[in-house]
């Protein structure tokens, strides 16, 4: 059968062959090799440690506390499972960059699937947190005043299938197989080669659509309308805990958004919009795959914004490993100064921050 293999990255490999005008002579790949090669399993080990530590304590600290869980918690438990079973992935991607691909087939297909759909579903709840925020602060809608827990359930349910929908081409086209361009075996998406440039534009489109931008303007919306309103509001203290929302948005946009410009960058290149050559071939190359990895490394970040910044998180973790505090922590969470202070305005809503 005639394939073409994907164009960029560990995940896709290089920009490079299948697609460089014929007449042209082919890029050689050899810088960007040595920087996957040494530089990123590197990156990826230490991401790796983190992030299975830190979200480890994040639901060890939520799966552990004895109270009922506040609104944002449900949020924030499945935020961190994405990032932990993005953790998982990278030891994987990590052997491939300094081997090869060693896990066969259908392991091929499961990771790559993981980590398609765990980097959508993160910023998906980070959306939905941020709506949250938007009706509570904004439009004075208490969901967790109305809404039944069955309900919370069911908007996990279309986030996560939403995540899956977007991942379900892993399944199809990802594959393990000897490579050429690599010379060795990858875990790569291998298109046919009469569609590959048709089924690459669309994954990119879709991918860049609904995994990345609509999600970024609802986020970016309902926190410039919850700043403002804030503003507007005569004597009202700013909560700490949005601003860790924010926070944990910026980031993900420092080290999410760069992969994506240089894919949108790639695919008007691929549509004859902008000129293509081999020297922007390797500056393509490299930045995806640095801005991919870079991405890839946000799944330990979360846990050290609770660590640094969330009062809460540090309090929990405390009680944690103290557990004759645990009995009074309830009536203390709900009687207390802090809740006392936010209550009135919708803002302690989370035992994390």
């Amino acid at each position: 059968m005639n394939t073409s293999w994907g164009d960029y990255t560990f995940l896709e490999y290089s920009t490079g062959e299948p697609d460089i005008d014929p007449k042209t002579a082919p890029c050689t790949p050899s810088e960007l090799s040595s920087f996957a090669h040494y530089f990123i399993p590197v990156l990826f080990s230490l991401a790796f440690v983190v992030g299975l530590i830190g979200n480890g304590l994040v639901l060890a600290v939520l799966g552990k506390r004895p109270c009922p869980w506040l609104f944002a918690d449900r949020y924030l438990f499945q935020l961190a499972i994405a990032d932990l079973l993005l953790a998982l992935t990278l030891p994987f991607w990590a052997t491939q960059l300094t081997h090869k691909w060693v896990f066969g087939e259908f392991l091929c297909k499961v990771v790559g699937t993981l980590t398609t759909m765990n980097g959508h579903g993160s910023v998906f709840l980070l959306a939905c947190l941020s709506v949250e925020r938007y009706l509570a602060i904004v439009r004075g809608i208490q969901l967790h005043h109305w809404l039944k827990l069955s309900y919370t359930y069911l908007v996990a349910i279309v986030v996560w299938g939403i995540c899956l929908i977007l991942s379900a081409m892993e399944l199809h086209f990802r594959t393990a197989a000897y490579t050429s361009q690599a010379r060795k075996v990858l875990c790569d998406l291998e298109f046919d080669s009469q569609n590959a440039q048709a089924w690459r534009l669309s994954l990119r489109l879709i991918s860049f659509t609904f995994g990345f931008l609509i999600p970024l303007l609802v986020m970016v919306f309902c926190y410039c309308r919850i700043f403002l309103a804030l503003r507007r509001a005569q004597g009202c203290r700013r909560p700490l805990a949005l601003y860790l929302l924010v926070v944990i948005l910026a980031l993900f946009v420092i080290f999410w958004g760069p992969f994506y410009g240089f894919i949108f960058v790639d695919s008007l290149q691929r549509l004859g919009h902008l000129v293509r050559d081999c020297a922007q071939e390797k500056v393509l190359d490299s930045g995806l795959l640095f801005t991919q990895s870079l991405g890839l490394v946000h799944c330990c970040l979360n846990p050290l914004v609770y660590a640094f910044a969330g009062v809460k998180f540090r309090r929990e973790l405390s009680r944690l490993f103290h557990r004759s505090d645990q009995g009074r922590e309830c009536q203390q969470s709900s009687s207390g100064p802090e809740s006392q202070d936010n209550g009135a305005e919708g803002l302690d809503y989370s035992i994390m921050m």
